[in-house]
């Protein structure tokens, strides 16, 4: 029997992540941004159940609000693996419990497709290497490749060129979501009319930069916070709270800052609870990859 009769079903956990530091170096001929980050996952998941199917290729989810079809990065990648695969009768039944709040800069979405990556890969029988999981997750967004490469790593290019870092191991990770979303497109077009606009070239601080040193910021929060004043107001709250760094994630909208004892990280989020609408999450970083054979739960029911 081979390993796609046997294993009918995988459950995982879908990891968040923050940016611990964006530097935008400069806008790219293909519309994109050439970036360098320093990203690491955190304890915040959305629950993906995956089953085999035939043929055809299905993703419900929990919430309403969640992409469907095309539109959905999960979808997008198991089309994108069974392309690569190149047998058409491979399908599947995607089911997504979303708790990562959208439009937040935390890359649920992302997350999700490298998810599905990888455990279509298993269920499917393809056995294709992490590298080329890799090439095909980049196809599919900026971001999905990080998911793969471990709970800590150092992105370059439009996010893609991915390499390992060591995590972060100790201290807890206040999220902040407030109650809207920045669509990542309009974020960075801020950011090109930006560069355009002070530099009158294309780089806001390229540098041969040493990859070693994280400097804890965000080049993003150039053009957030005149837009949004209120996030650069979170930001000031989580420091004087007793944050060691806070920082936007990624294109935003959330806010995360690091405290290196829990009960700062409570009092702090108790400042931001009587904001109406305001989703507070208090996470670790992980230190382990949910992508791993170890976590893996199969159902063959």
């Amino acid at each position: 029997m081979s390993d796609f009769d046997r294993a009918r079903e995988i459950r995982l956990n879908s990891p968040a992540k923050i940016n611990l530091s964006l530097r935008v170096l400069g806008s790219r001929p293909d519309g994109f941004h050439e970036i360098e980050t320093r990203v690491q996952q955190v304890s915040l998941f959305d629950n993906i159940r995956i089953r085999p199917a035939s043929g055809a290729i299905r993703v419900s989810a929990d919430r309403g609000d969640v992409p469907s079809g095309k539109k959905n990065l999960a979808y997008q990648a198991a089309v994108a693996l069974r392309e690569a695969a190149g047998i058409a009768r491979l399908g599947a039944s995607i089911y997504l419990k979303k708790n990562i709040p959208s439009g937040a800069g935390l890359g649920g979405g992302s997350g999700n497709a490298a998810a599905v990556l990888w455990a279509l890969n298993r269920l499917w029988a393809l056995k294709f290497s992490p590298s080329t999981l890799s090439r095909i997750a980049a196809g599919v967004g900026s971001d999905v490749p990080l998911f793969l490469s471990g709970v800590a790593s150092l992105c370059r290019g439009r996010g893609e060129l991915v390499s390992r870092r060591a995590p972060l191991r100790t201290g807890w990770i206040l999220l902040i979501k407030p109650s809207f979303s920045l669509p990542t497109p309009r974020v960075y077009e801020w950011m090109r009319k930006y560069l355009k606009k002070e530099k009158g070239a294309t780089s806001i601080g390229l540098r041969p930069g040493n990859s070693k040193i994280l400097d804890f910021r965000n080049d993003l929060e150039l053009v957030v916070f005149d837009r949004y004043p209120a996030l650069k107001e979170c930001r000031d709250a989580l420091l004087s709270s007793g944050a060691r760094v806070a920082l936007m994630s990624g294109s935003g909208a959330a806010m995360w800052g690091h405290f290196g004892r829990k009960a700062d990280a409570e009092a702090a989020a108790d400042k931001f609870s009587s904001k109406r609408g305001w989703r507070i999450f208090m996470v670790r970083p992980l230190v382990s990859s949910p992508l791993t054979v170890a976590s893996l739960e199969i159902d063959t029911n």
